[in-house]
């Protein structure tokens, strides 16, 4: 969610906007360097993941997809996420291969994901669940 972050893998932004994704939740269940975890999200009824639809030129792709080690760590699938205000839209989103319970990420991690969230207003009921997620709470 961070820009400074995306910018820096993807290299150019070319539209933001802030997404829901239905039906999914945030998660730190995936095992990072250092034993610490990364964040992921998973199928979960009635649950929501807000966060940053980031429009990036095609190419961009395999440097996200390399950032994120697909197809060991990751998998890119396509879904439909609803910007603020319009209509459902497909989107490319990342899920773990593998995950873990009893994780929890770096303090780093978390502040950075904490702030992309800040930067774009997102709703405090779902900072609070990040939080809690992370076990920060």
């Amino acid at each position: 969610m961070n820009r400074a972050q995306m910018l820096s893998r993807a290299g150019t932004i070319l539209e933001e906007h802030n997404a829901s994704l239905p039906n999914y939740e945030v998660r730190f269940n995936k095992k990072v360097r250092g034993g610490t975890a990364g964040a992921n999200i998973q199928p979960a009824p009635g649950k929501t993941v807000h966060g940053v639809l980031y429009k990036i030129e095609e190419g961009a792709f395999r440097s996200l997809d390399r950032y994120e080690g697909v197809p060991d760590h990751y998998r890119r699938i396509e879904v439909q996420v609803t910007p603020e205000g319009g209509q459902p839209v497909p989107a490319q989103i990342y899920i773990a291969q593998k995950v873990e319970k009893g994780l929890r990420p770096s303090t780093q991690y978390l502040q950075a994901m904490l702030d992309g969230a800040g930067e774009h207003n997102l709703p405090a009921s779902y900072i609070g669940e990040i939080k809690t997620a992370a076990g920060a709470a």
